[in-house]
């Protein structure tokens, strides 16, 4: 019998993965770094910093770089100066599940010896190429707060759309209000027999709004929702004007206003 050892390298990537505008790793996601650098041997060749979309374009491409750079620097290797460095930002195709978005990519070379054992008048077999692969992460489903109030709600609960905010007397959001659009979408887009009213509650002005803000604001919810791609006929809305008021009109402050001036949403089915 005839042992015969040779040596081949594959081109592969190991993916970490960040929380909503963060470029330090969560605790689990740490552990799946350290297991990786850990347990491998090898050359490592480039570091790639990915964001989703929720933010401009000049902020996703800083923290792309941030993540990349967070990630460099805990590459056991002593000239980090041999390493590519880049950042894509958002400007790469997105996914619609968000957190696959917000990573950083390790690219590097790993060396396998390969040994075959033939007898003598066997023919030694080319050696089979060797598979790309990455390396999945365990990640939580449903990362944010308003998320985890859905999945975990019934039938008939409401939910407090927190930080989906409007302009002065219109329906137009604030841009900070987009990542609460995004989280309901991805729920509902997870759970596609989940049904939703989407209600709408002003403040300060008792009876009836003529201008309808309170159902204005619910209907740019469900264009936002259906524009994303969530259909029609799994949503409903309606406005309530001031007529359902978490704290009694007039409020006494500012607190008290905002807390009435609402959208929430109710399951009505799941």
């Amino acid at each position: 019998m005839l042992a015969l050892t040779s040596t081949a390298y594959s081109q592969e990537k190991f993916a970490v993965y960040f929380d909503t505008d963060k470029y330090v790793l969560t605790p689990e996601q740490s552990k799946q770094l350290e297991n990786f650098l850990r347990n491998n041997q090898v050359v490592f060749k480039k570091v790639t910093g990915f964001c989703d979309f929720r933010a401009s374009n000049a902020y996703n491409y800083q923290l792309g770089l941030n993540r990349a750079n967070n990630i460099l620097d805990q590459l056991p290797i002593e000239d980090k100066a041999l390493i590519s460095v880049v950042s894509k930002g958002e400007d790469f195709k997105q996914n619609a599940a968000l957190w696959k978005n917000r990573r950083v990519e390790i690219e590097y070379e790993k060396f396998i010896p390969l040994e075959e054992t033939v007898t003598k008048e066997e023919v030694v077999a080319e050696p089979q190429p060797l598979s790309i692969h990455t390396i999945e992460p365990i990640v939580d489903e449903y990362p944010s707060e308003l998320q985890k109030k859905i999945i975990n709600a019934n039938v008939g609960d409401k939910i407090l759309l927190s930080n989906l905010n409007f302009y002065v007397r219109s329906d137009e959001f604030y841009p900070e209000s987009i990542p609460v659009l995004v989280d309901l979408y991805e729920v509902l887009e997870k759970n596609p027999n989940m049904k939703v009213e989407i209600q709408g509650h002003i403040c300060c002005t008792p009876g009836r709004d003529l201008e309808e803000f309170s159902l204005r604001r619910c209907i740019a919810v469900y264009n936002f929702l259906v524009d994303s791609g969530i259909a029609e006929d799994r949503m409903t809305y309606v406005g309530f004007d001031a007529t359902k008021p978490i704290f009694p009109l007039p409020e006494k402050n500012e607190e008290e206003r905002k807390a009435n001036r609402r959208v929430e949403i109710m399951i009505l089915e799941k």
